[in-house]
């Protein structure tokens, strides 16, 4: 077999076909193995996300932050007025924009930021219409600080305008180091859920309109390369075919 696929010029094509085959076949069981992974955590984060709501202080000093990322939870508490920070979220369908963060008192000096929603570019600076003092309770969802990207704008807390979710340094810009007792921030946010679902059309901000979305897309990365490895399967094949037919043909002549 051997010296007939050297005859024909095939045993390189055929070792390197195979080692292209095996990489290829690879790939996709590894992205078949990553899709169950994403599936688990995706099923992890529905969990907590759409479960019972626990109390935000009885996590709020927790070291372990992987381990409530996502988790519902209650608080209840006043907003400190002038203090909000302004998330960059332009909409698609609302249009320019940002996610509202606020600082919520909920236990003397201790506060956690709430992303309250999405508000209009033209209302960040008519905080009359979207501030409030009264007491507030707030369901939603934790989410951990973010790490800026490669292309992330940074942050302008000049500006008070934040490309990604920084919790000491809107903790510093809005408090910064001030004299006597400090304000202690959680190590967290809250998004904020809309009441009962549903989000009027008329209130400012408007929670729900940033959307979690978590992409799954590891099937289709898995069908990609075992497609790949189906096409070099079929050219190799074709390839072969001819390279031996010719083969046999001279074989004949000879």
């Amino acid at each position: 077999m051997l010296v007939r696929l050297s005859r024909a010029g095939l045993l390189w094509p055929s070792v390197l076909s195979l080692i292209g085959l095996a990489i290829l076949i690879g790939l996709g069981s590894w992205q078949m193995s990553r899709k169950a992974e994403k599936e688990r955590l995706i099923a992890q984060i529905d969990a907590r996300r759409l479960g019972a709501p626990v109390a935000l202080a009885n996590i709020a000093s927790t070291t372990d932050l992987d381990k409530i990322d996502y988790q519902r939870v209650t608080v209840s508490g006043t907003f400190i007025e002038g203090a909000a920070k302004f998330y960059y979220a332009p909409d698609a369908r609302l249009g320019p924009g940002y996610d509202v963060y606020e600082p919520l008192e909920y236990a003397p000096r201790k506060v956690v930021w709430v992303n309250r929603g999405y508000i209009p570019e033209a209302l960040k600076d008519e905080p009359a219409k979207w501030e409030s003092s009264a007491p507030v309770e707030i369901s939603g969802h934790v989410r951990l600080p973010a790490h800026p990207g490669s292309f992330t704008p940074p942050n302008d807390p000049a500006k008070n305008i934040w490309y990604w979710r920084d919790v000491e340094g809107m903790q510093r810009s809005a408090f910064g180091a001030s004299e006597g007792p400090q304000i202690e921030a959680a190590p967290f946010f809250v998004v904020a859920e809309a009441e009962d679902g549903q989000t009027p059309a008329d209130q400012w901000p408007r929670p729900g309109v940033s959307k979690l979305e978590i992409f799954n897309k590891h099937l289709e990365y898995a069908l990609t390369w075992y497609g790949l490895a189906l096409t070099l399967l079929g050219v190799y094949a074709t390839f072969a075919w001819t390279r031996l037919a010719k083969s046999s043909e001279r074989g004949e002549e000879a």
